[in-house]
């Protein structure tokens, strides 16, 4: 038997259906079909699959169950899951971040101790809150704060306060944080890898000055069997141990002991690597910028998945010219970046080495607003019409020859703030933070880096409009463009 077999035994038994007329309406011989059933051969291909889901009638939960089970059984549970995670990371990508003031308000009554004391027992998660809520705060108010964290996402209460903390590089804030050095699942089915970096995630877009470094190791193992204090967060006057779930802990506030935790903690961060390089997408900064997301290997293959339809290839040296923001700083040097940078994506495309995932919506969007979320305002003036349909009749021949391809359920309305580009063993994240900032992340991590490349190699032809119905899409919105109906 396999997980496929299981699930469509379960509805023939449930819904009394009879495998003759069901395999004659699939245009299967019985003997193939109770093979499918008893699991002796592979799950059938996707169009026999439909054929069997319209015989028995199944509900829209039942088609996902079923579904999920066929391809569970196809590519194996690990795999599945894995671009299963992915796919939620990308349909949920945070672009906001909202918390209820109720969860940071406390009683005083909640601890009772000698305030003399410079060694406190904490005996719940309120109170392992509280202190953490007055560690922050105290530390955010110093003119040069630091926090340092030991510990996972799990406990919310702190990512949710250090996200609502001010913005800005007068508090500092080091993480580190344990990475299972292979791929492990929740009881829920989610990579757990991946789940930590959506957790994060809102910290960065906060503004916060936070920087995450991690190191491998089994994380049920370390933090869930038998040690007695697995977290730590340290400031300035203050630090506090506590257990992974949250509920015990112990305060300190002597100098000493302050020291000394503070050195190993430092001895800890040289053995750990940064997760991310972040790099602010702006004028001072266009050297760093272009250097990472456009000088790759040019023979690897580059997949990009993002809201907008990408028009960088398409943006010609005269395109350039005419809507180029020539009063920045350095303006002559970032023209001559930009120039080689486009003309480098449009020989890729001509290679055949790029692949271009974006939205119905993100095409609509560029084609009204003449502006392209992959490039901060800044740098340039808004695309003139005349602009715009001589950069989408380049999307139109790209969707002809499937470079690009439009995205259909469940990625046709992907967050407005997610750019994810992979190119050879470089991969980034462009996204703005909430101050409007735009931010550009490279994956230090190779697995995640390998997670995100193996789902966008391994996308469903189902994920996507066919070619000929993309082409004729941008089709449509050409001649709109033309006709004035879209300005």
């Amino acid at each position: 038997m396999s997980t496929f077999s299981d699930v469509l035994t379960e509805y023939i038994n449930t819904k009394n259906i009879k495998v003759f007329p069901m395999a004659k309406y699939c245009g299967l011989d019985r003997s193939t079909m109770y093979k499918l059933i008893s699991g002796k051969r592979n799950p059938p291909p996707r169009d026999i699959l439909k054929k069997m889901i319209l015989f028995m009638h199944l509900t829209p939960t039942e088609i996902q169950h079923l579904e999920e089970a066929w391809n569970v059984t196809r590519i194996g549970p690990e795999i599945y899951y894995k671009r299963k995670s992915v796919e939620n990371f990308i349909c949920h990508f945070p672009s906001h971040f909202s918390v209820s003031p109720d969860e940071f308000i406390f009683s005083s009554k909640i601890v009772q101790h000698n305030p003399d004391s410079d060694c406190i027992a904490l005996t719940s998660m309120q109170q392992v809150n509280y202190f953490i809520h007055k560690m922050f705060l105290t530390e955010a108010s110093r003119s040069s704060g630091k926090i340092s964290l030991l510990l996972q996402p799990e406990h919310e209460f702190v990512f949710h306060l250090l996200s609502t903390l001010a913005p800005g590089d007068a508090l500092e804030v080091q993480h580190i944080l344990c990475l299972n050095s292979q791929d492990a699942f929740t009881e829920h089915h989610e990579l757990i890898n991946l789940k930590y970096l959506y957790e994060i995630f809102p910290i960065y877009m906060s503004g916060l000055n936070y920087t995450l470094w991690y190191y491998y190791d089994n994380i049920h193992s370390h933090y869930h069997n038998m040690n007695i204090f697995p977290c730590m967060i340290l400031t300035s006057d203050s630090a506090l141990l506590y257990t992974a779930d949250g509920q015990s802990g112990i305060f300190y506030s002597n100098t000493a002991v302050i020291h000394m935790l503070q050195e190993i903690y430092d001895t800890y961060l040289e053995q750990c690597s940064q997760l991310f390089l972040a790099t602010t997408f702006s004028p001072d900064n266009f050297s760093n910028v272009f250097r990472t997301v456009f000088e790759a290997d040019e023979t690897a293959p580059t997949f990009a998945l993002q809201p907008e339809v990408c028009v960088t290839p398409f943006i010609s040296e005269s395109i350039l010219r005419e809507s180029f923001n020539y009063e920045l700083p350095h303006s002559e040097e970032i023209f001559r970046n930009a120039t080689a940078a486009f003309a480098g994506n449009m020989r890729r495309l001509t290679d055949s080495q790029t692949f271009v995932y974006f939205t119905a919506d993100g095409l609509i969007q560029f084609a009204a607003s003449g502006r392209t979320a992959e490039i901060p305002e800044i740098f340039y003036h808004r695309f003139t019409p005349e602009q715009r349909i001589q950069m989408l009749r380049g999307v139109e021949a790209s969707c002809r020859d499937g470079s690009y391809r439009i995205l259909q359920k469940p990625l046709n309305h992907i967050p407005s703030n997610l750019h994810l580009c992979i190119r050879g063993n470089i991969g980034t994240l462009i996204f703005q933070k909430f101050n409007g900032e735009v931010m550009l992340f490279t994956i230090q991590e190779y697995g995640l880096l390998e997670t995100f490349l193996d789902y966008l190699q391994n996308m469903q032809e189902s994920c996507f409009y066919t070619t000929e119905e993309a082409a004729a899409y941008v089709q449509d919105i050409i001649c709109r463009l033309e006709n004035g109906s879209i300005e």
